[in-house]
């Protein structure tokens, strides 16, 4: 049986961006937000999470609007709108 938070992260990287709209697509984790080069670098840990609940435990979302960092390496993680202007 597949997992389909497994199978998300799997596309995710191989298509980083949603169709239609092209919206990045963003890992979301319980205390903050993941780059795609820190979930491709700790891939193993990623999937082995997604099937135990850890800390990599991700799903695949998109981060609409606001600025966000790489809770791992401080990247910043883009949005599909950018920071918030008020």
């Amino acid at each position: 049986m597949k997992n389909k938070r497994i199978e998300a992260v799997k596309e995710a990287l191989r298509q980083p961006s949603t169709w239609p709209g092209m919206y990045p697509k963003s890992f979301i984790s319980y205390d903050g937000v993941l780059c795609h080069k820190c979930v491709r670098d700790n891939f193993r840990a990623v999937v082995s999470d997604c099937r135990t609940g850890g800390p990599w435990n991700v799903k695949v979302d998109v981060l609409w609007e606001g600025e966000y960092f790489c809770t791992d390496c401080s990247a910043e993680v883009e949005s599909a709108y950018g920071p918030v202007v008020h």
